[in-house]
């Protein structure tokens, strides 16, 4: 198989229709400027073939941009939150890969799976995948074995056929040549005869259709090479033996004439015995539905018709998970329970535009563990809610005993910040450090406490408290500011800066002020510590030019009970930017005030700073 490389010229006139083509164009050019040769030209091939599944500015750009070294923090400040997302996860997965050789494929399958809550990163994986087999010379074994034992699986579970396909042959080409040369050359031998029957079959069908007056689509296709492959073994035969090579879909508007068209083929063709399956009436475990029928034509052809409606159609082929127990796939629960957004998908999209779709769902799952990594990629696994301390200690006593900071994705964080699914962290020791009887609030591993209770010579049990971390911290602090920096809501992970000897400051973790302040003067808390406080939010409002328009926001603020501080705005090209800053009383009230804003007519975005 040969295939051209895709080109900006190809991939602008495939996108040019996109919503954000422009955010397009900029990640091209940033693309362009700090890729080169290989990475260049997978990144374009990989935009190209992910284009027709989601145009989407944000996906397409975070494979234009995963693999640059643009940092986290300008692709946010140059794009948007939802890219970094995308590009962070990909990273992490491409980190992950690296270390293949340090644990089996069905692991590497599960933490990929456990790294990635946004089914956008698994298509923008598979993608890519794709366009390294399309292109690869370099350790295509090594892809191939990848391809097939993790990615194979994933592609069917989503019901990604047309990518599915193509991997398989891709993969069955490397890992067993000679296998995939003989049917390959069998195949070419008959393939203008098998193409001119397939026709025929089409042809029939469509005039059949027409005499009924019944709307509806034929589609005719011959199996893919490793279907075949598949066939030939489990009916221990040769190529030239297999008859069942062909297959025709037809899709139509209802149920009731996908039974009309099964009685109108089977008078045209002979029905084969126990070849007759009524996924419709009896859908499978997966949702899916059709009608599958094997038929034998007058000159004994055979084929597989497959009858569906429209909508049946997308929840197979359009990235659902149609049938991944289909053909005896590895069952999974775990994994299979973890794709279940594909039905709320399905329901969603009766009601919504189907662009939506894909910038709302998450893969949100309930995990009883999280896979962490260190620098070269070790795996080390946590519960949920694990911390650095956790994480210290799993590589070694010593590493927790001294443990004086920790970064995660290359960014210091407080010692108490909660790890995620595919973090990178790395522990930064000092002699001088010694445990702290405060880390055992901290900890939430059985190793870790057990190491710190040894270390700080504690014996039996510690008397209980309701809420030991909160009398911990009313003998420190004084009194507690929420700060103006980053103003966090309850909901937002935050920390804690000691600003005098009892006075804190309450701050996002992801706040810069904490990036850059010693981690020392950092201190665990959480909102139960804090008590009732009005709350402050930053918003950011874009709107057209229109005449009180200011007005109708403002009012929209006040009748929420929103308290506005301050506000700013500029305009630049008939576009109106406005800043701000609101005093309420609880998180939800920010929630119903940005949710009112964005119905008043005139207003384009609204994003809480």
């Amino acid at each position: 198989m040969e295939y051209e490389n895709a080109s900006r010229k190809k991939l602008m006139a495939l996108v040019k229709k996109a919503p954000e083509i422009e955010l397009i164009k900029k990640a091209l050019d940033k693309s362009e400027n700090n890729l080169s040769g290989k990475q260049y030209s997978n990144a374009l091939n990989t935009a190209f073939i992910l284009s027709p599944l989601l145009m989407r500015g944000n996906i397409i750009s975070a494979a234009l941009l995963y693999e640059t070294k643009i940092s986290e923090e300008t692709i946010k400040k140059e794009f948007n939150e939802d890219t970094m997302k995308l590009i962070v996860s990909m990273r992490k997965i491409k980190k992950i890969e690296s270390q293949q050789k340090n644990f089996s494929s069905e692991t590497l399958s599960k933490i990929i799976l456990a790294t990635t809550k946004d089914v956008r990163t698994i298509i923008l994986a598979l993608a890519t995948k794709l366009s390294e087999l399309r292109n690869t010379k370099e350790d295509e074994k090594k892809l191939a074995r990848i391809v097939k034992e993790v990615y194979l699986p994933i592609s069917q579970k989503l019901g990604l056929n047309e990518i599915k396909w193509e991997l398989e042959d891709l993969s069955f080409k490397i890992l067993q040549r000679e296998e995939y040369t003989k049917i390959k050359n069998e195949m070419k031998k008959k393939k203008k005869k098998r193409d001119k029957d397939l026709k025929k079959i089409e042809k029939e069908i469509k005039k059949a259709l027409k005499k009924e007056k019944i709307n509806a689509k034929v589609v005719g296709r011959a199996k893919n090479f490793y279907g075949i492959y598949n066939k030939m073994k489990k009916k221990k035969c040769k190529v030239n033996e297999l008859h069942d090579l062909l297959a025709v879909r037809v899709i139509c508007n209802t149920i009731k004439e996908c039974y009309i068209i099964l009685g109108l083929i089977h008078s045209m063709y002979e029905p084969l015995l126990n070849a007759f399956d009524d996924y419709i009436a009896n859908p499978k475990e997966n949702n899916y539905r059709s009608i599958h029928t094997d038929l034998k034509t007058e000159t004994g052809k055979i084929f597989e018709a497959q009858i569906r409606t429209w909508e049946m159609n997308t929840e197979a082929e359009e990235g659902l998970p149609a049938h991944w127990s289909y053909k005896q796939i590895k069952k999974d629960r775990e994994f299979d329970g973890k794709l279940s957004w594909a039905k709320q998908l399905i329901e969603w999209n009766k009601k919504h535009k189907p662009k939506d779709v894909f910038n709302i769902i998450q893969l949100g799952f309930e995990d009883k563990k999280i896979f962490t990594l260190t620098p070269k990629a070790d795996i080390i696994e946590l519960p949920p809610k694990a911390t650095p301390i956790d994480f210290a200690y799993a590589i070694h006593s010593n590493i927790g005993n001294q443990c004086d900071k920790a970064k995660v994705n290359e960014k210091i964080v407080p010692l108490n910040h909660e790890l995620e699914n595919g973090d990178i962290v790395e522990i930064i020791t000092s002699k001088k450090q010694f445990p702290k009887r405060q880390w055992l609030t901290i900890a939430r591993t059985a190793r870790a406490k057990a190491r710190i209770r040894q270390a700080l010579e504690i014996t039996g049990k510690e008397r209980k408290t309701k809420n030991p971390e909160k009398q911990i911290a009313k003998k420190q602090i004084h009194s507690i500011r929420i700060s103006k920096c980053c103003n966090p809501l309850p909901g937002d992970k935050i920390t804690g800066m000691k600003t005098t000897k009892r006075k804190i400051t309450i701050h996002k973790e992801s706040c810069r002020n904490v990036l850059r302040e010693n981690p020392k003067k950092l201190i665990p808390i959480n909102w139960e510590m804090i008590g009732k406080k009005e709350l402050t939010a930053e918003i950011k409002i874009e709107t057209t030019e229109k005449i009180n328009l200011l007005n109708t926001i403002l009012d929209a603020i006040v009748s929420l009970k929103g308290k506005v501080i301050s506000t700013e705005a500029k305009m630049e090209n008939k576009k109106v930017s406005s800043k701000f800053v609101i005093q309420v009383k609880n998180p939800q009230t920010i929630t119903k005030i940005i949710e009112k804003i964005e119905k008043i007519d005139g207003v384009k975005q609204v994003i809480r700073v």
